[in-house]
């Protein structure tokens, strides 16, 4: 119950509190520290995320709940969540291929954290995906 409260404010933080952050201390242009935060809000997302997912996971002791078989509804519904929303799917494939072209890169590091002007990598993007989902 807490970490879906988490989620929900996580994702309208992220849409209400990154557009408006802006840092007069700051050297850098404006996006590297809007990109931050909203990383930020991503890891925390990440984080209930892991945690409601420990809880809920079928092979977990949970004493509210009669497991017999949630395994494979769980997955099921989640590949058919996959399947019926082409939006999804298509980012998904996107942050695999992105994956995949950070591990072959010349200069992985570069490509997983950004550039220090922008730092539009992996990071960021697995971070926009997680606000997704």
């Amino acid at each position: 119950m807490a970490c879906n409260a988490v989620l929900e404010v996580g994702w309208l933080f992220a849409l209400i509190l990154t557009p408006l952050f802006f840092n007069v201390f700051s050297a850098r242009s404006f996006e590297p520290d809007k990109i931050t935060l909203l990383r930020s809000i991503a890891l925390i997302m990440s984080v209930a995320w892991l945690i409601q997912w420990i809880e809920e996971y079928p092979g977990g002791r949970s004493i509210n709940k009669n497991l017999n078989g949630i395994g494979m509804k769980e997955r099921s519904r989640f590949l058919r969540f996959i399947i019926d929303t082409p939006c999804v799917l298509l980012v998904l494939l996107f942050l695999i291929s992105y994956a995949f072209s950070t591990v072959i890169s010349i200069f992985p590091r570069i490509s997983f954290l950004g550039s220090y002007s922008r730092l539009q990598g992996l990071y960021t993007f697995f971070a926009y995906g997680v606000i997704l989902f």
